[in-house]
């Protein structure tokens, strides 16, 4: 069996969203939902570009998710994903910032879409595996309200 690559390996995450379903939770519970799901700095961004911007934004927390591989006890709102210069950008906080940490997982780079009924994320991070002499527990050093590099960007 050939060894194991120890260099830097692509993770990928991608989610697709039904606008309407967005749509439909605000309508039926309102701030409750978007307080529960959506950092403040995501709800304003909502209140300008409507259930397909917050559909999105739910995408892109999905495929960030799935990217650092679960969401076991992860609160949404510790993905959060806003804009710098144009284009959207992943914060990390709590449980997230830890899991990605100690899942070795770089940067993370976002894309997303929507047209129609649907809107699209897509996350791309480089992850670089764990030294085996450090032991497990001393890994995910990250402190948990730090956010993850300010400067992810889509390609």
């Amino acid at each position: 069996m050939p060894a194991r690559a120890s260099g830097p390996r692509p993770r990928t995450g991608c989610d697709l969203q039904r606008i309407d379903d967005v749509a439909v939770a605000i309508r039926d519970f309102g701030d409750r939902y978007l307080d529960r799901v959506y950092t403040a700095d995501e709800q304003r961004a909502g209140r300008v570009g409507g259930a397909p911007s917050l559909a999105a934004r739910f995408a892109a927390k999905e495929a960030v998710l799935k990217l650092i591989g679960t969401a076991d006890g992860v609160d949404p709102r510790s993905v959060e994903i806003t804009h710098e210069d144009g284009r959207p950008v992943v914060r990390l906080s709590g449980r997230a910032a830890d899991l990605a940490a100690a899942a070795g997982v770089g940067p993370i780079d976002v894309s997303l879409s929507h047209s129609g009924d649907h809107a699209l994320a897509v996350a791309v991070a480089l992850t670089t595996p764990p030294d085996p002499d450090t032991p497990a527990d001393t890994r995910a050093e990250t402190p948990a309200e730090t956010p993850a590099e300010p400067r992810n960007q889509t390609a």
